[in-house]
């Protein structure tokens, strides 16, 4: 049997009764924490473009768009939640996937469980073999994968998309296997484009895909049924130079799951989880030592080589770039003590000395006996005007399955997120409902208070 009839065997036969109870309690979380995130997201300037591209695009409105009071056709529907959801850099991640499983899942499952009638069980369902599927397709690509400058989030989460779509619909394996089939040639985004909007689409894309590559395979439409072991398929194009192992995958799918191990890393800053380790490690350095940015002559800093590809932006110019940008986040972090979400507004990023401290951090790539699939490592020096030298490796970021963030901050993140959207009445009725998410015989509730006054009566379309 090959890879991608194993993968879609698993894709169908995945029942409830089959998750551990770790699984299903990290993706309620997942889901609370993306769900927070992407109501912060819906007044980025990404997500009101990506928001009039739907409205202009028109369709059935079968899907809530969040925080807008307005309907999509499922897979515009899920194009804007994901942009929106990405837009800060808030959401969790996966060393796994090297990206955002969640922020691309959820807004699939949502947008066709909202069209189909599905309960919050039959959804948190598909969320959890969506995410296995993208995680498990990153264990087996990376680090080739994505150090060839594939993002991951996009080109992974696609087939993760559409395998939750394809669990959520019902389809048998045949059908699955031409929906995996589509999704791999809908499969892109490349790293050129961190630090800029299309960073964010990238998260929309993917689970716009997902459901399309799903509705299309319903109708009859046909692919490649092998297309993950086929020469010149999907693994072997996307391996950037790699030899990836199909038959692992497809053995590691469950065993154990990804979201119970190594489990998810849930950000407690808006930006890129390759800056935590070494903003925890600063932080950490001026605890301890009781200094202020008064005392420090320069900060040395080692990064991971795939690290410093991604953190690319030395003298960053935006609020986008911030996010991808150590000396930004360390020098605000030194002069503040935490960041925050308007740390990383463009006015925030040109302040002089923000841009004088810049200056003063220096980047160097060091491997430091990483293995790929282990998380990221950094190293802080943080050199005093006295000439003393403070030194300190992380492995473990706050937030991080290893280190977890506590059930209060999540809620804490949550609401300070959600806030920016919704009122406080409905705010804290979407946790409770997220909180018992499996037990929500339905999730038209939940969709239309995200999706604020009127969503229930207002089609996203061209206006006379």
């Amino acid at each position: 049997m090959g890879v991608t009839e194993r993968m879609a065997e698993f894709i169908v036969e995945t029942k409830w009764a089959d998750f551990p109870a770790l699984a299903i309690e990290r993706a309620k979380k997942a889901a609370v924490d993306t769900v927070g995130v992407t109501l912060a997201g819906v007044n980025e300037p990404v997500g009101r473009i990506v928001a009039d591209f739907a409205r202009n695009m028109g369709g059935a409105p079968e899907a809530s768009i969040i925080g807008s009071g307005e309907r999509a056709a499922a897979p515009l529907a899920a194009l804007v939640n994901g942009a929106m959801g990405h837009a800060l850099d808030f959401d969790d991640s996966s060393y796994l996937l090297s990206g955002h499983p969640s922020v691309v899942v959820l807004p699939a499952v949502l947008a066709q469980g909202e069209k189909q009638g599905a309960s919050g069980r039959e959804v948190l369902e598909a969320f959890i073999i969506g995410y296995e599927i993208s995680t498990k397709l990153g264990l087996g690509m990376n680090p080739e994968h994505y150090g060839a400058g594939w993002h991951s989030t996009c080109t992974l989460g696609t087939l993760g998309a559409a395998a939750a779509a394809a669990h959520l619909r019902g389809f048998d394996v045949e059908t699955t296997r031409h929906a995996l089939g589509i999704a791999a040639s809908h499969a892109s985004g490349v790293h050129a484009n961190f630090g800029t909007m299309t960073k964010p689409l990238h998260a929309g894309l993917a689970p716009e895909a997902g459901l399309r590559a799903a509705e299309l395979a319903a109708a009859g439409l046909t692919a490649n049924t092998t297309i993950l072991e086929a020469p010149r398929g999907f693994l072997q194009v996307y391996a950037g130079g790699g030899a990836p192992d199909g038959d692992g995958i497809a053995q590691s799918l469950g065993k154990p799951y990804s979201l119970a191990d190594p489990g998810m890393n849930m950000k407690p800053y808006p930006c890129c989880l390759s800056t935590h380790p070494a903003v925890d490690a600063l932080y950490d350095l001026v605890e301890e030592a009781g200094i202020t940015a008064a005392d420090v002559a320069r900060i040395e800093v080692s990064l991971l080589e795939i690290s410093t590809q991604v953190l690319r932006y030395h003298a960053p110019q935006t609020g986008l770039e911030g996010k991808f940008s150590i000396e930004y986040c360390l020098a605000r972090m030194l002069l503040e003590g935490d960041l925050r979400l308007e740390t990383f507004t463009d006015e925030a990023v040109r302040e002089p000395l923000l841009q004088d401290w810049m200056k003063k951090i220096h980047v160097t790539a060091d491997d430091m006996g990483w293995r790929p699939g282990e998380r990221r490592p950094s190293e802080v020096r943080v050199c005093l005007n006295d000439g003393r030298v403070l030194k300190k490796r992380t492995d473990v970021s706050r937030g991080c399955a290893l280190w977890p963030m506590e059930d209060a901050k999540i809620r804490s993140k949550f609401r300070d997120c959600a806030k920016t959207t919704l009122a406080a009445d409905e705010y804290e009725e979407v946790l409770a409902l997220l909180e018992s998410f499996e037990t929500q015989p339905e999730i038209d509730s939940l969709m239309a208070l995200l999706g604020g006054a009127g969503a229930r009566e207002q089609p996203v379309g061209r206006t006379a």
